[in-house]
């Protein structure tokens, strides 16, 4: 720990906090979490729990300064009519609501706490444009975390009502002093878009493992010997991962007769059975081949990893400029990958240089990836914690407490300036 007068305050705007159980809640929680060893304390800006569809108390959660929980509403879940709502209701996110009651806490927060630097994190718009109120008031430097490309700048589902949401954006890009990203695709897209803006203001922090989640773990047994079985974690949606190609790969290789129930099963674990996806298995007689499993904690989805004969990726091309959170855990898991992705995404770039690992996009490839994997079989971790590491949180974290240097440099320079001081 640093003494206090060298230390540091940091307002985090964050939807997704602990203890929700999200994909993407990892980030910000490690993030509050290893800042303190770098001279930061953190002040954390977000939603009650009763706004979460789910919470995970397993991983528990981390010690900071302060913790300001929000009143709000998912206007999804709580404007819905039997199920349905109104997409306008949803506008720029479900979570629109929390704006009115976060933006005059964190105003109290900031006269409070005195941050050097606001943060604030998507996948809510809404996140940033508190995150924009607070530091039109305050003056304070603004990091601005976007990790992927706002949904209608890839989705053409999502362009609807996105005219709010592209404002909200516009004014991030304008006002923060960077923006941050998870790949350097999505940091050359919006390089792109906003051509009046300095290279510099784009830069990028991969997203990562954490090693202390896996320290935690119990040791999982060896591989099993009888079915190998292949590992999803997580949801199935819409374009961006459709499992099809991967259910007629497993048909064509049951033709061939290298799959049975008694030799292979593929497990989605996380996600629901839906009735397309039931149709189409039994149209392609493999039913017996495919499980769904229920969700289970973070920490037991990591366990469940460990012990898998080879882990599946599902990232289509509407996700090129993306890499899905869980590859880092999938590569300190140390078990073979199969990545349904194009050659040319940032999650194929991403597993390059990984020892065992294959990107396929149609199902023939993916068979043939898939009969190699059964051939290959192996017990042991490709990887060691040692040579994983440079996908660490605590890697990442380091490189975000850089850049928050940074910034707090830059606005100590521009006030300077503009009072006269230093000024030969």
């Amino acid at each position: 720990m640093m003494p206090a007068e060298t230390r540091k305050t940091l307002l985090m705007v964050a939807l997704d906090y602990p203890p929700c159980q999200s994909a993407g809640v990892q980030r910000t929680y490690k993030f509050a979490q290893y800042l303190q060893s770098y001279g930061w304390d953190v002040v954390v800006l977000t939603v009650k729990e009763q706004v979460y569809e789910r919470c995970d108390h397993s991983a528990g959660t981390p010690d900071v300064l302060h913790v300001e929980r929000c009143a709000a509403i998912d206007a999804a879940r709580d404007l819905a009519w039997r199920g349905k709502y109104l997409g306008f209701s949803c506008v720029p996110d479900r979570w629109w609501s929390w704006a009115l009651t976060a933006i005059p806490a964190g105003k109290k927060l900031i006269a409070r706490f005195k941050p050097d630097v606001i943060w604030s994190t998507y996948p809510v718009s809404t996140a940033h444009f508190i995150a924009y109120r607070l530091q039109q008031s305050s003056g304070l430097p603004w990091i601005a975390d976007y990790r992927d490309p706002l949904q209608c700048r890839y989705d053409p589902s999502a362009r609807r009502y996105s005219g709010l949401a592209k404002w909200i954006e516009k004014q991030t890009i304008k006002h923060c002093s960077l923006a941050v990203f998870t790949t350097d695709n999505a940091a050359k897209l919006y390089q792109r878009l906003y051509p009046q803006q300095l290279l510099r203001k784009f830069r990028v922090i991969e997203n990562g493992f954490d090693e202390e989640n896996f320290r935690q773990l119990a040791a999982s047994g060896p591989v099993s010997a009888e079915r190998f079985r292949l590992l999803h974690s997580g949801a199935l949606y819409g374009d961006g991962r459709d499992p099809t190609p991967i259910f007629r790969a497993l048909s064509l290789l049951k033709q061939q007769g290298k799959l049975n129930a008694q030799n292979f099963v593929l497990s989605f674990r996380g996600c629901q059975a839906q009735p397309g996806i039931m149709a189409l298995l039994s149209e392609l007689a493999i039913s017996e081949l495919v499980e769904f499993l229920p969700g289970v904690s973070y920490l037991d989805s990591l366990t469940e990893m460990l012990s898998a004969d080879a882990l599946l990726l599902l990232q289509g091309p509407l996700f090129n400029n993306q890499i899905p959170s869980k590859l880092y855990d999938y590569i300190r898991a140390g078990r073979p990958i199969l990545a349904m992705t194009p050659a040319q995404s940032a999650t194929a770039r991403a597993l390059a240089a990984y020892p065992q690992q294959y990107c396929a996009m149609v199902a023939d490839e993916l068979a043939a990836a898939l009969a190699s994997l059964l051939d290959e079989r192996t017990p042991a971790a490709l990887v060691t914690p040692t040579q994983a590491a440079v996908y660490s949180r605590h890697s990442r974290t380091a490189e975000l407490a850089a850049l928050l240097t940074e910034v707090c440099a830059a606005s100590t320079s521009v006030t300077l300036s503009e009072s006269g001081q230093g000024v030969a």
